[in-house]
């Protein structure tokens, strides 16, 4: 796509003369930064199904359908109304007073969005106040999570749906390496037997309204902006209705990594905001190891991958035996409620 045809548009569309306009990512949507005489603004371009089919697996095309993008609009602009505090931008209107708007690409509609720029830098793992950054992106995620509870049960049957289904969709794929000779039997059963684990954990998350809700599901570095004293979260394309503490693991294995200091300021910044109990923490293990084989299944065939060959090996050897005897997978999360709390499963 030229910039001469977003050039073009912006100016019909929205009344906006860009001087300058710089592609920033592409996957399921290419987004652009937007220079204007007065602002700078963020413009969304999401790929055609044809275009997504060839890009991503269909499991992403999910997130880019007419009804996800108005969801993920209502979803931000209640954020912006009822929690002012988490500064996550407003989609901006056209002209017409539409927020969704509609691009003509190779005779072909579509959907745009534009909201205005965060003067911000992502969150730096070598950054002297990343602990504290971390911290304060566990409180962030606990207040979104807040949010989901009071204000967005209507977007629940709007967004992608991550439970138990889900699980099994991946402990079905994973099954598939067996034949494509990237794991053994032996660590496939330790796998299965991990997933069902998650899956008995849902079942008990499910009598309890508030552990369910939107969940934002790409919560990492690259997604939290420091602005000033604040910590925004940005990128909400990827939220799905599922369990609230699946953040919570994902944040642990994106953030945390090999930084054993980060996972215990994420929960202590989120345990501030929104309690967790003692079975809440042993949850949040089960999501990371979640969070990870769901990593390894969109690769699992993958002949000769390392990282499914080092990752499998790792979780296999160490994390899941650890997680289904009880023990700890996270180094110091454990310790993070003092005393101990009421189990709420």
């Amino acid at each position: 796509m030229s910039y001469t045809h977003i050039y073009e548009f912006l100016a019909e569309q929205y009344a906006i003369i860009p001087q300058a306009i710089a592609l920033l990512s592409h996957s399921e949507k290419m987004v652009y930064r937007v220079e204007a005489m007065d602002a700078v603004y963020i413009f969304d371009v999401y790929r055609r199904r044809e275009e997504l089919a060839r890009a991503v697996n269909g499991d992403h095309g999910k997130y880019a359908t007419e009804q996800a993008i108005a969801s993920e609009i209502r979803i931000l602009n209640i954020l912006a109304n009822h929690c002012p505090e988490l500064k996550t931008p407003s989609p901006i209107k056209a002209c017409d007073g539409r927020t969704q708007t509609t691009m003509i690409l190779d005779g072909q509609p579509a959907t745009c969005l534009l909201r205005p720029f965060i003067p911000g830098t992502e969150l730096i793992k070598s950054h002297p106040d990343y602990l504290q950054h971390a911290n304060q992106a566990g409180a962030v995620a606990a207040k979104l999570h807040n949010a989901s509870n009071q204000y967005l049960a209507e977007e629940y049957d709007q967004r992608p749906e991550h439970r138990q289904a889900y699980v099994q969709q991946i402990i079905h794929t994973i099954q598939q390496g067996l034949q494509a000779g990237t794991i053994t039997g032996d660590q496939f059963a330790l796998i299965r037997r991990a997933l069902e684990l998650v899956i008995q954990r849902m079942d008990q998350m499910d009598r309890r309204p508030d552990y369910l809700g939107i969940v934002h599901t790409d919560l990492r570095d690259a997604n939290f902006l420091v602005a000033g004293e604040a910590v925004v979260p940005i990128d909400f394309g990827r939220c799905v209705y599922g369990y609230l503490l699946y953040d919570l693991g994902e944040m642990c294995a994106h953030m945390g990594g090999s930084h054993r200091q980060v996972p215990p300021e994420i929960i202590k910044g989120y345990h501030s905001v929104r309690p967790l109990s003692t079975a809440d923490l042993v949850t949040i293990e089960a999501m990371m190891m979640l969070f990870i084989l769901s990593v390894v299944a969109e690769k699992i065939l993958h002949r000769g991958s390392s990282y499914v060959l080092q990752t499998v090996k790792r979780l296999t050897e160490g994390d899941l035996v650890h997680l289904l005897a009880g023990e700890p997978v996270i180094a110091g999360i454990r310790e993070v409620i003092q005393q101990k709390c009421p189990e709420q499963l």
